[in-house]
């Protein structure tokens, strides 16, 4: 498997060739302060909810997920129940998961099939574009409101490179294109992820800010010192080179095994095997490359400011595995949720702890923390937007 054009292969493996060599590291232009306050204060959640959550386009899910006409699934965005469906033409819709007469939740199966949903209170029905389609014994309701017979609420909702897209204000715009950028728009082309299905996934509830788990999801800094004996072995600590795009980035950390190919010229052989690759879309998720899967990473506010909702998908290229690709994906998943829960999650929640007292220092991210800087910087440019 490549996930890069064989230009940008070559490019990359120049760049980390010659970082391994040297023993350097990408660097940003300087040193960012920041204070710990962001992580508890219950008024900047708030904030962050209408300049970030509910404005800006968050990768929701995978298109895969809704792979035919009929088909949806349920999920949580950051403080709504949405409903995603594949109408009868084809097209992704996202709606409210919420009856029009009286508020109760339309659909509560995760995934499934269907034409029509029918509200399990009072059998009020949609369709799959959310039309209204039926109002159980409607001669005796009356004449409901227009607005009841519009149908369910949507969502801005666009499908992308694979993914699906939505802003969870309904009077919000979406343009995924713009978003993305230009360059980032390419990349995530240059993957071919529409072509990917959803292998595995899970949410996570934890006991720290949103954006705490963002920066461990993120710090490639910390490899050496938190992860010494399970992830650390296997790459070159505190090494790698990456690419801004506007608001978004990707990286790459070398594996100590590039080792086997660094006497060829660069761009001779794929990198995949011999580099993870990450990416980061704020403001909230995250896809981390593999040789045979992607974890694909989507991190919401929690019902308070001190928790966090994070949802873990795995991404294959294939619909199906045999035994082998079973316990491969197995093995990958046991070590990335255990890195979490067991080492990264304890730190974080340690950073949730001072961010709570009243006389916390201010905290610093370093010029080789680039992916952090991004987000930082891209998170105070949204709140001022």
């Amino acid at each position: 498997m490549t996930y890069y054009t064989p230009l940008r292969n070559k490019a990359l493996a120049s760049k980390l060739f010659d970082h391994v060599r040297a023993g350097t590291t990408d660097l940003f232009e300087d040193i960012l302060e920041y204070d710990l306050g962001i992580y508890s204060d219950t008024e900047l959640a708030k904030t962050e909810r209408n300049r970030i959550f509910e404005r800006l386009p968050i990768m929701a899910a995978h298109a895969a997920q809704v792979p035919d006409k009929k088909s949806f699934i349920t999920l949580r965005l950051n403080r709504s129940n949405v409903l995603i469906t594949r109408d009868a033409e084809g097209g992704v819709k996202a709606f409210l998961n919420i009856c029009r007469h009286r508020g109760a939740t339309l659909v509560t199966a995760p995934e499934g099939r269907r034409a029509l949903f029918t509200c399990p209170y009072h059998g009020w029905s949609y369709s799959t574009d959310g039309a209204l389609q039926r109002i159980s014994f409607e001669e005796t309701f009356g004449d409901a409101p227009a607005c009841i017979k519009t149908g369910l609420i949507p969502l801005p909702t666009q499908e992308r490179h694979g993914f699906i897209w939505v802003v969870e204000n309904p009077h919000g715009e979406i343009d995924v294109g713009s978003f993305l950028g230009p360059r980032m728009d390419d990349l995530l082309g240059e993957y071919g992820l529409d072509r990917w299905f959803v292998y595995r996934q899970d949410v996570f509830d934890f006991p720290q800010n949103w954006k705490v788990m963002m920066d461990g999801l993120i710090d490639g800094y910390h490899v050496q010192f938190l992860h010494g004996k399970t992830i650390s072995p296997y790459f070159y600590p505190n090494t790698l080179c990456s690419e801004v795009m506007g608001r978004h980035m990707y990286w790459g950390n070398p594996r100590r095994a590039i080792d086997k190919i660094m006497h060829e010229p660069p761009g001779q052989t794929p990198l995949d095997r011999y580099v993870i690759f990450g990416n980061l879309f704020t403001p909230n998720s995250v896809m981390v490359l593999h040789p045979h899967h992607i974890e694909f990473w989507t991190v919401y506010q929690g019902p308070d400011v001190s928790h966090c909702r994070l949802h873990l998908r795995y991404l294959t290229p294939d619909k199906e595995q045999d035994e082998r690709g079973h316990e491969i994906l197995a093995k990958n998943w046991e070590i990335a949720v255990s890195a979490i829960v067991n080492e990264d999650i304890p730190v974080g929640n340690s950073i949730q702890s001072s961010a709570d007292m009243p006389f916390r220092p201010m905290a610093y991210l370093g010029r080789n923390e680039i992916a952090n800087q991004l987000f930082h910087r891209t998170y105070r440019a949204d709140l001022e937007s």
